[in-house]
């Protein structure tokens, strides 16, 4: 009798236990579980548009407004052949902000005179004589010439190749065209070209001019 009471007790005792083991695990397994979510990183935030994530976005870009671009001018100029000059006939774009004036003093001359401000250039066509342009290390010259200390190269629209030529640190140049055997001279085939600026001038008016004079063509 005593025996049976002794099976039935550890019997029993025996699952209680197991359950208690069960549950044991169960509450620890929870905890754990439980602990370590406590380390999760949250994710980056994203935003919802439209029903579409975006997880990384641009700025828009804007394309730049374009730099405003002059109204030009193209300008007829310059003494007929048969009136008996060797010049050529020649048209010239100028930006609107310039302003023409030809003046003559007979029907033999001509001259364009192209102004902004102080700024100037002028063009003249008459019988007058010519000039060799002289620039450092050329050699001296016995017949007419002029000397020159710097001279900026260019070229016009029907490919004459010129030198806007002056002093160094001058305010005033002259244009000399490039001849058959080198050398340059003056005037051109447009005429006697001069340039003449203010004295504390603007660089950028200054390369305008280059450009009006490399817009030069025959007709």
């Amino acid at each position: 009798m005593q025996l049976n009471y002794m099976e039935k007790f550890f019997s029993i005792f025996g699952k209680v236990t197991l359950v208690l083991i069960i549950l044991s695990v169960f509450i620890y397994g929870g905890y754990y579980l439980g602990k370590s979510n406590i380390n999760f990183k949250k994710p980056e935030a994203v935003s919802i548009r439209d029903n579409k994530i975006d997880f990384a976005t641009t700025e828009p870009t804007t394309a730049p407004t374009p730099v405003a671009t002059k109204q030009l001018k193209t300008i007829i100029a310059g003494v007929a052949k048969d009136k008996g000059l060797s010049f050529d006939e020649y048209s010239v774009i100028t930006p609107e902000d310039w302003i023409a004036k030809k003046e003559s003093q007979t029907q033999l001359d001509e001259k364009l005179v192209l102004t902004k401000g102080e700024y100037s250039i002028s063009i003249f066509q008459a019988a007058t004589g010519g000039a060799l342009c002289l620039y450092p290390g050329d050699a001296d010259f016995e017949g007419p010439s002029s000397k020159f200390e710097v001279f900026v190269p260019l070229t016009t629209k029907d490919s004459r190749t010129l030198r806007r030529s002056g002093s160094l640190n001058g305010n005033a140049f002259t244009v000399c065209q490039k001849s058959g055997d080198g050398s340059y001279q003056q005037p051109t085939n447009y005429g006697h070209i001069s340039i003449k600026l203010p004295t504390n001038y603007d660089k950028e008016i200054l390369n305008e001019i280059d450009t009006i004079i490399s817009s030069l063509k025959k007709i």
